[in-house]
């Protein structure tokens, strides 16, 4: 084995091992210059956080849908928000048809959209990454209302295990609702 193979085997392998690494932050910044006044009560929150520059395996350690979705309805709903997480990740059309049926079945009242913002690297690997979120008022045609950028930090000692990826979805979700709930929209 070459040194530049050994070297990127060992790589991975002490990526695969900071995985058992305990915590990863997050950190929450809004813009609460537009919040209406009203509460959340229905949210479609629809996620997009994979891009086409990104290889698979980098798209794939970015959180999924399916992580956020399971955070989300956990949280949520005691704090009386109904929610309903869609992903439009490659979807035609940018997703419209998609947010379009979710939103005549759940019908709701405010739109949270989740994308991918600033990506760091450590080599290869996402270290740090961005989640954009944008709230829109429903009632006041699609008006973004609330923005937030959390920074993702150290995600990749996270992004290995699927245990630590449902807690690091979980930290995600606290950090968003704190940060709501400061902003007085929860």
């Amino acid at each position: 084995m070459t040194d530049l193979r050994r070297r990127h085997a060992l790589m991975g392998l002490g990526m695969a091992l900071t995985g058992c690494t305990p915590d990863q932050k997050v950190v929450t910044q809004s813009n609460a210059a537009y919040v209406s006044g009203q509460k959340l009560t229905r949210v479609l929150i629809v996620t997009r956080f994979s891009r086409p520059t990104l290889t698979a395996g980098q798209n794939a350690s970015l959180l999924s849908a399916t992580e956020l979705k399971q955070s989300f309805d956990a949280k949520w709903p005691p704090l009386g928000i109904a929610v309903e997480v869609i992903d439009i990740d490659g979807a035609a059309a940018n997703g419209k048809p998609l947010i379009a049926a979710a939103d005549a079945r759940f019908q709701s009242r405010q739109g949270m959209l989740l994308t991918s913002g600033v990506i760091k690297f450590r080599g290869q690997y996402v270290d740090d990454y961005e989640i954009d979120a944008t709230l829109y008022d429903r009632g006041t045609r699609d008006r973004a209302i609330w923005r937030a950028k959390t920074d993702m930090v150290d995600f990749w000692r996270a992004s290995g295990m699927e245990s630590r990826r449902l807690a690091a979805a979980d930290r995600y979700v606290d950090d968003l609702t704190a940060k709501l709930k400061k902003d007085g929209l929860i």
